[in-house]
Parts: C-alpha cells; sequence; structure tokens
C-alpha cells in the first residue's frame, strides 16, 4: 500500500528565511567522532554529528521560555527570556550529553518483553560508551540486519517503562562533540564556534525573527513565532552514522 505524502506549504513571508533557516550557509558545523568497533563483530561504526547553530539559538530560546514561565502562564514564546553564546552552547551541550547513538537488537514486542532486568535498569545517565548484551541473546550473531542504530535517550521514563533499554547493546556519546562545544564554552572572542553561534543569534534578529530587549533579554518576533510553528527545530542537532564491515586477509605464498 502506498504511502500518501502530504506537507504544509511555507507562507511565502517566511519562505526566504526558511530556505537560510534549513540550510544556513556558514553557520553550520560538523564533527567526526572517534571510530568505534562494535565489540567483537566484523563492524566499525563512525558518527557525524552536525550542528545547525541558528536553530541551536531558537531552539534555546524557545526552551528557555518554556523553562521561565510559570504553570498556567498563556505568555508562551513571547516572554523575553535571555539568549547569548554561552546560553545556546550550554543548551547544545546537554543535548549532546543526553541523546546518545544507542545501539539496539531488532525484535518483536512479544519477544522484548521476555528480556529479564538487566544491568540498564541501574544506569540512570549516559555513560561514555557502554557495551552490554542481555544474556538471553548471548552468542547471537551480529549483523546489519538484526542491529538497530537509535539516537535517543534510552534513560527516559517512558523508554524504560517500555522496556526498550533492555534490548541495549550500547551506548556510544559523542566524545569528540562535547569537547569542541567545551572548548568554545570556555573561551571568548577567538573561537570559530562561539563566533559562529554569535552570527546566528545576530543574523536572526537582523532578519526579524528575534528581538533584543533590556539588559540582554531577548524573545520571539511575531514572525519568529511564525516560523517556529512551521518549521522544526529538533533537526538542530543530528547526527548520521556510517558503519564498514572490517575485512581481514591471510597473508600467503613464497617469501622472496
Amino acid at each position: 500500500m502506498a504511502m500518501e505524502l502530504t506537507f504544509d506549504e511555507i507562507p511565502e513571508d517566511l519562505w526566504e528565511d526558511w530556505v537560510w533557516l534549513v540550510s544556513p550557509s556558514g553557520l553550520v558545523r560538523t564533527v567526526e567522532e572517534d571510530t568505534q568497533p562494535l565489540m567483537s563483530s566484523s563492524y566499525q561504526l563512525t558518527s557525524t554529528y552536525t550542528f545547525n547553530l541558528p536553530k541551536v539559538a531558537l531552539f534555546s530560546l524557545v526552551w528557555s521560555c518554556r523553562l521561565d514561565g510559570e504553570e498556567g502562564d498563556a505568555e508562551g514564546f513571547e516572554r523575553a527570556v535571555r539568549l547569548d553564546a554561552d546560553r545556546a552552547l550550554r543548551d547544545l551541550a546537554f543535548l549532546l550529553r543526553n541523546y546518545p547513538l544507542v545501539l539496539r537488537w531488532k525484535m518483536e514486542p512479544d519477544r522484548l518483553s521476555e528480556l529479564a532486568p538487566n544491568m540498564w535498569d541501574d544506569v540512570m545517565a549516559p555513560p561514555e560508551l557502554l557495551w552490554n548484551v542481555p544474556p538471553e541473546l548471548e552468542g547471537r550473531t551480529m549483523d546489519l540486519e538484526s542491529l538497530s542504530i537509535d539516537f535517543f535517550n534510552p534513560f527516559v521514563p517512558s523508554l524504560r517503562r517500555m522496556g526498550v533499554h533492555r534490548s541495549v547493546i550500547g551506548v556510544i556519546s559523542p566524545v569528540k562533540s562535547l569537547e569542541r562545544v567545551g572548548l568554545a564554552m570556555s573561551v571568548e572572542g577567538d573561537d570559530d564556534l562561539r563566533e559562529a553561534v554569535e552570527s546566528s543569534i545576530c543574523e536572526l534578529e537582523r532578519r526579524g525573527l528575534v528581538e533584543s530587549g533590556e539588559d540582554g533579554m531577548m524573545r520571539l518576533t511575531e514572525k519568529g513565532a511564525k516560523m517556529v510553528e512551521t518549521e522544526p527545530l529538533s533537526d538542530c542537532l543530528n547526527c548520521r552514522c556510517r558503519v564498514e564491515e572490517v575485512m581481514e586477509y591471510e597473508m600467503g605464498g613464497d617469501e622472496d
């Protein structure tokens, strides 16, 4: 059965800024992580993280509006909050720390429910690197058909209640990406990533998507709120993975 594709048309008054926001020239950064061998299998994985910095800044602003608001407060996105490079970088670091790559076995729900609780029940935060095979799955062949690579947090309560974490093989956190963001947070001025975040905020303001107020406070404009409702910000941090099979060759023949 063919899936029907639908889309929401981008409003004409947002088109030019939407095109820029989706692919902001000069304001996207990528970090390639170290290659990780997948346990004792013949595969290795290399992940590359991409930061869309204008989206990171907008995400930080919207997130701050929600966090700083009080229950029942209807002001929503129009609330003025503090937004600068430090705030945006801290929020980016939070996302990196809490959304690692998660490798799981592909399993049917009824088979998943049969797995006994294991060490993941006691892990409350993503480690840098941790491998584990549920006892019931020891000896199972690891291949690309049985492996699922997800970009999500297996430690949140809803996923734990689903038992998803029980099928986890390992967690790979973005160590080099975190180090890069940490460097930008620790210095002022002459840092390419920090300067790109600052430029992103300035460009958002120039395009009329945000506006500054007193004491460094900023808020979404009406146009900015419309943009946020039109274009998702959840992909401000993206990850793609390259999985390669490592081939072993035996050298033979006569020696010279």
